[in-house]
């Protein structure tokens, strides 16, 4: 197993006796990777905001690439959670989008949503 492995590496691993054991020990190795990443996918979420002459499809699309590399990194969001995401990212310009989203208890589709936000 150790033979295909990089020499820095193969020196770290080479102590130990068992593929298990220096499987366990990659996934140790490589777990702190996935959190940094999933971390790194839900800032760019957050952190993210529609900018004045952008295009509301445009701006779906980033987030849509977002969304995916969280979820990439098994990040668990929910649909709702998607939408909340997608309505804090918007300028002010669309609270009244929002407001009626809300009172006609719409759920929709992130496509969906989009078509709907590009023709308000």
């Amino acid at each position: 197993m150790l033979a295909s492995v990089a020499s820095p590496l193969y020196k770290q691993l080479e102590s130990y006796k068992t593929d298990k054991v220096i499987l366990d020990k990659l996934e140790d190795m490589f777990r702190g990777q996935a959190i940094m990443a999933r971390q790194l996918g839900i800032t760019s979420l957050m952190n993210t905001q529609k900018k004045e002459n952008t295009l509301v499809k445009d701006h779906m699309v980033t987030l849509m690439r977002y969304f995916v590399r969280a979820m990439d990194n098994e990040a668990n969001l929910d649909q709702n959670t998607k939408i909340e995401m997608v309505f804090k990212s918007l300028s002010k310009d669309f609270i009244g989008f929002q407001a009626a989203y809300n009172l006609g208890n719409k759920n929709l589709m992130l496509t969906q949503l989009m078509k709907e936000l590009q023709s308000y």
